[in-house]
């Protein structure tokens, strides 16, 4: 990572923004791109009161340069990395910069919108409307001209919990385009690809099918998928389920990882 791009955000009930640049993350190295970061620490009030409830964000994210970066980031920034998904509804040629800016300001300015009348009725129970978002991201290369960017999330809204997650996309470096399942697979492949996972998933947590998994509350509703979240490498596919996705929230994310020789009659 050759340096770190800072910037700062104004916006009204901001209490306190911090820029600053944090560890390095792990980054891909891949000839003729290379990466950069934007990263953004902010805080903002409900009211302008010692007490309020604060939304607080954090995001690191990387970014390419050279060779097929803009496609790259383009795609990437519309890909659901950063959630709401913002950046979907624009379809203005933006910087990484400008979308990471205009997505914290989206961001902050609905959480002031949606939750402070709310408070203002309701202050006996301020805890409930603090709010945190944080976006890490790194990435890596394998033989294959894969850049694989991975976004590890968390974020609480007030409730038990947060929630983590672990986003990936996958992206040919050659040619910029984000590879999906159906690049990969054979069409038709979901059905064999869902009894696989099934007999993994069983495998994983000691169980005899699909019923036992159901009975401690794995794809209870009984809709089995593969999921676009994967890990692409050279010899094998790790597939992602995230926390509260698919099972109960004690069970946190759960990977399960595919040798290409296991599943070479679904593959391209």
């Amino acid at each position: 990572m050759k340096k770190t791009t800072r910037f700062f955000l104004s916006v009204i009930f901001i209490t306190a923004v911090l820029v600053a640049c944090g560890p390095q993350s792990q980054t891909a190295e891949i000839e003729g791109m290379e990466f950069d970061s934007v990263v953004v620490d902010s805080v903002a009030r409900l009211l302008d009161i010692p007490d309020a409830p604060t939304c607080e964000l954090s995001l690191s994210i990387q970014y390419a340069k050279g060779g097929k970066a803009e496609q790259i980031n383009d795609t990437l920034l519309r890909s659901g990395i950063l959630t709401p998904d913002y950046l979907s509804l624009d379809q203005r040629k933006l910087t990484v910069k400008e979308s990471v800016d205009s997505f914290v300001c989206r961001y902050i300015t609905d959480y002031l919108k949606d939750y402070r009348d709310l408070y203002i009725s309701d202050r006996d129970h301020g805890a409930s409307y603090n709010c945190i978002y944080k976006v890490k991201t790194r990435t890596r290369s394998n033989k294959m001209n894969v850049l694989n960017y991975i976004a590890e999330v968390f974020s609480y809204g007030g409730g038990a919990h947060g929630i983590k997650q672990t986003l990936v996309r996958n992206f040919d470096v050659k040619t910029g385009h984000l590879i999906t399942l159906d690049d990969l697979f054979v069409s038709g492949y979901e059905d064999a690809m869902k009894a696989k996972i099934v007999e993994k998933m069983s495998s994983k947590f000691k169980v005899k099918d699909l019923q036992a998994l159901q009975d401690k509350y794995i794809f209870a509703d009984s809709h089995v998928y593969v999921p676009e979240n994967f890990i692409l490498e050279d010899n094998k596919i790790i597939f992602i389920y995230c926390e509260d996705e698919i099972a109960p929230h004690d069970v946190g994310e759960i990977r399960l990882t595919f040798y290409k020789g296991e599943i070479s009659t679904y593959l391209k």
